[in-house]
């Protein structure tokens, strides 16, 4: 009430004019209106959501900043499979250094294979062509891991 009273208005012009603009403040704002307030509803808006997300991105989203921050060590953590077994974690992420992997990528698909395995879709643009591929993604540990074998590195990382 003082805030207002800076204003040279009276004590009763405040009493009168401060609930009018509450009800005029609440009456346009979404909760007056009965609009609901929600979260993007987009494809990759993922927060919280599952396993799959972190930071709010799908998981090889996640991997790009890695590569893009130079973790390496940090992305080897993230895969599981036949080629982290045969390299080790050290000699995976040596690896992972020369690899390009800055294309443009989406995740466009999800299916849940069980509670803790999905098969995941993602569409790549490298040269301005579009190119969908699959990955396998496995809850291990609490976190969320990318299938690798020799396979998934040449699809993954050879496609350039």
């Amino acid at each position: 009430m003082v805030f207002l009273e800076v204003f040279l208005l009276s004590r009763v012009m405040v009493k009168i004019s401060l609930p009018i603009f509450v009800a005029l403040f609440l009456l346009l704002s979404p909760i007056g209106t009965g609009k609901d307030i929600h979260l993007s509803e987009s494809a990759n808006f993922c927060l919280f959501k599952n396993p799959l997300c972190f930071y709010n991105m799908d998981v090889l989203g996640y991997l790009q900043v890695l590569h893009q921050n130079q973790e390496y060590a940090q992305m080897a953590k993230f895969f599981y499979g036949p080629m982290k077994q045969q390299l080790g974690e050290k000699k995976l992420a040596i690896a992972l250094e020369d690899l390009d992997f800055g294309y443009a990528l989406k995740r466009v698909g999800i299916k849940e294979m069980d509670a803790k395995n999905w098969s995941l879709t993602y569409q790549r643009t490298i040269l301005g062509t579009q190119e969908n591929f699959k990955i396998e993604a496995a809850l291990v540990n609490d976190s969320c891991r990318v299938y690798l074998d020799d396979k998934k590195w040449d699809l993954l990382f050879n496609r350039l």
